[in-house]
């Protein structure tokens, strides 16, 4: 009978180890299900695509590059990049405008940085660092310039040219159009960008527009200033007089600038005239382009000569490719060089 109930007994306790068992065994199958479900998810979540970037500010993201090649008989050949930049513009209210451009050419450099605030069509108040008013050719967007270098006496004497900072600096400028008036009227440091200003005068830059006809446009510009040419010297007198027309005409344009400058006691002067014409439309340019710059109006024989035999073939507005022919001769008429330039520029 004892030994019965003791048979009974171990019986119950194996059931009763064996249903524990089981319990077990189904906590421990839900508990790893949870967390093979847990890592189904973790990896689901891996693989979305992260959050869109969402912005208050609607922004426009532009740029453009440009390769070159040079081939000419005095100095070496090859290939360089020109240009490589890209702008970030956008409307932070209705009337304020912003807009950052960096070139990473050869080193990354903040080349415009600017607030633009629109009152009217004939007043707009512009703060930061931007393109100095003076000269069609300098204010030129790069990728619009018609030859695939800037004139000489815009890159000698226009202000931010002339300083070697691609015809910007700091400060303030007021601008707009009335009728058939266009004008901007600015104050800046005179040092350049990204430089603080090197002495206490500001300096003044004006342009004035008139547009006769509609395909017509004649202008002037002026800029007084003073410059530091280096750590401890003593302050020179920089001022630019200029005068500008232009004729668009169907395929047919007309362009010409003269540029006076004096530094310190040096005058300086030149100017250029082109001719460009489309063979076909919106597509293949020619173009035809005397430019002379006389560095020092009070000693002889230093002018320089160029003519450029270009073409023009556009890919799209801003993508094309541009071949230049140059021949410079000193003030005697004898040949300084010959180079042959290709450009490759290609935007969005």
């Amino acid at each position: 009978m004892i030994i019965d109930i003791i048979d009974i007994m171990k019986r119950t306790g194996c059931d009763e180890m064996k249903k524990s068992r089981l319990h077990i065994a189904k906590a421990t199958a839900l508990v790893l299900s949870a967390v093979l479900l847990a890592a189904a998810g973790l990896r689901a979540e891996d693989a979305k695509s992260p959050a869109p970037l969402t912005l208050s500010v609607p922004l426009t993201l532009s740029g453009y590059g440009q390769i070159e090649y040079i081939s000419q008989e005095t100095g070496l050949s090859g290939f360089s990049i020109h240009r490589m930049r890209l702008s970030l513009t956008g409307d932070i209210l209705k009337n304020i405008k912003f807009k950052l451009q960096v070139d990473a050419a050869k080193a990354a450099i903040l080349l415009d940085a600017y607030v633009d605030l629109v009152f009217h069509t004939a007043a707009t108040v512009r703060i930061g660092q931007f393109k100095v008013p003076f000269s069609m050719e300098s204010l030129a967007s790069d990728p619009d310039v018609d030859t695939i270098d800037r004139s000489q006496v815009v890159n000698k004497l226009a202000p931010g040219f002339d300083i070697g900072t691609n015809g910007r600096d700091i400060g303030a400028m007021v601008s707009g159009k009335a009728a058939f008036l266009e004008y901007s009227l600015g104050v800046f440091n005179g040092s350049g960008i990204n430089k603080a200003d090197t002495d206490d005068k500001k300096d003044w830059a004006g342009r004035l527009l008139v547009h006769p006809a509609s395909f017509l446009t004649l202008g002037a510009s002026a800029y007084d200033g003073q410059t530091v040419p280096s750590a401890g010297a003593a302050v020179v007198k920089r001022a630019r007089v200029g005068l500008e027309a232009a004729l668009l005409y169907q395929d047919l344009s007309l362009k010409g600038e003269f540029i006076q400058g004096q530094d310190g006691d040096t005058m300086r002067q030149g100017w250029y005239a082109q001719g460009c014409y489309f063979f076909l439309p919106k597509t293949l340019q020619g173009i035809i382009k005397f430019d002379s710059y006389d560095p020092n109006r009070n000693k002889a024989l230093d002018r320089t000569d160029l003519w450029i035999f270009g073409l023009n073939w556009f890919l799209n507005v801003q993508t094309k490719l541009q071949i230049n022919y140059l021949w410079s001769r000193d003030e005697s008429g004898h040949t300084v060089n010959k180079v042959l330039e290709a450009q490759f520029q290609a935007g969005f």
